[in-house]
């Protein structure tokens, strides 16, 4: 029986270079991570959350948007959101009951309205605000990748 050979010359430059790339990969990822939350942060409070989607009133929810990212070993988990309470029915959309009362009542252009429900249109102000910058966000993490190959 013929037991088949693989000589690698350099082997040990091979070796030398995956370890240094699965040592520094993490580490590109996870500065484009922050560079791509950032980009849907920025767009969503410069674009989506200043008229293009929703119209400020207060500029709280356009104030309140984060992002965030963190590594766990080799695991790098992003986050861009607001802990606004009606950031989530902006972005969903949904039906808003009374919590305390039988009704809910506001004013709409000078004429109080009571109503049981609301129905709340989506308006996907950070789906948007992702998918404007998704192709610089895939730049980035491919830039990121090259420079710890290359």
């Amino acid at each position: 029986m013929i037991e088949p050979k693989i000589t690698i010359s350099g082997g040990d430059t091979v070796i030398n270079d995956i370890k240094r790339m699965a040592y520094e990969l993490p580490g590109g990822i996870h500065r484009a991570m922050v560079e791509s939350c950032a980009l849907v942060e920025t767009r969503a409070k410069t674009h989506h959350l200043s008229g293009a989607t929703l119209k400020p009133r207060s500029h709280f929810l356009q104030r309140s948007v984060k992002s965030d990212v963190k590594q766990n070993g080799t695991q790098v988990t992003g986050r861009v959101g607001s802990p606004v309470v009606y950031a989530a029915i902006h972005e969903f959309g949904g039906i808003i009951h009374p919590k305390k009362a039988k009704y809910l009542v506001f004013q709409i252009n000078g004429q109080w309205v009571r109503t049981t429900h609301v129905n709340m249109p989506k308006r996907e102000w950070l789906l948007k605000s992702f998918q404007d910058v998704q192709t610089q966000i895939e730049a980035k993490f491919g830039r990121q990748i090259q420079i710890v190959i290359g």
